[in-house]
């Protein structure tokens, strides 16, 4: 089983690139979070293989633990393949993504291609013990009042939820103990 490739970059595209090792060229198939050097240089990517009958496909990511995440995904939440796991580290980061499923917010998970409510519903309920319980300590959720006055105040300049929501949370990361006048001046001036 293959775990990790190192080698030099020689060729990318957008959900995609070549690495060359001992001379075998290996399509690995990366999300669009992925941080590549220039070509020509050496890469380190963590790999989750899937073998087929017809086929082998590789994924390849900077992180060990985006990795894990990405198995995770595709092998404890039913009717998520790897192109949809792939679409959910392409949209964010993984330390967002654990935050949203901690937070339980499927609106924001439902944003996602490919993931639609039910499905944004299902990840939260499988996955949820296994990584948002890791992070229920953080100092927002849904039903923090700062939270949700400063989401209702950006859908109230009209602004889509899902949307506010995004940008609420970048704004909590920046400003952690601020108010929800605070978050939403932040919201809007980094936006």
């Amino acid at each position: 089983m293959i775990i990790s490739i190192e080698g030099q970059l020689i060729y990318r595209i957008t959900l995609s690139c070549v690495i060359e090792a001992y001379g075998v060229g290996y399509e690995i198939f990366t999300p669009l979070t992925i941080k590549l050097p220039s070509i020509g240089e050496i890469v380190r990517l963590w790999i989750y293989a899937i073998y087929r009958e017809d086929s082998q496909v590789l994924y390849g990511f900077n992180e060990i633990e985006e990795r894990n995440f990405f198995k995770l995904v595709i092998e404890k939440v039913q009717g998520i393949g790897p192109k949809t796991a792939q679409a959910m580290l392409s949209k964010f980061p993984l330390d967002e993504l654990n935050q949203f499923i901690a937070m339980k917010n499927a609106s924001i998970l439902a944003s996602i291609p490919g993931v639609g409510k039910k499905t944004a519903e299902k990840i939260i309920l499988e996955l949820y013990n296994k990584v948002g319980s890791k992070n229920s300590d953080m100092k927002y959720n849904v039903e923090n009042v700062e939270y949700s006055d400063a989401i209702l105040g950006l859908t109230v300049l009209g602004y889509k939820r899902s949307e506010a929501e995004m940008m609420i949370v970048q704004a909590i990361k920046r400003m952690p103990n601020a108010s929800a006048d605070q978050l939403i001046k932040d919201a809007l001036t980094v936006r």
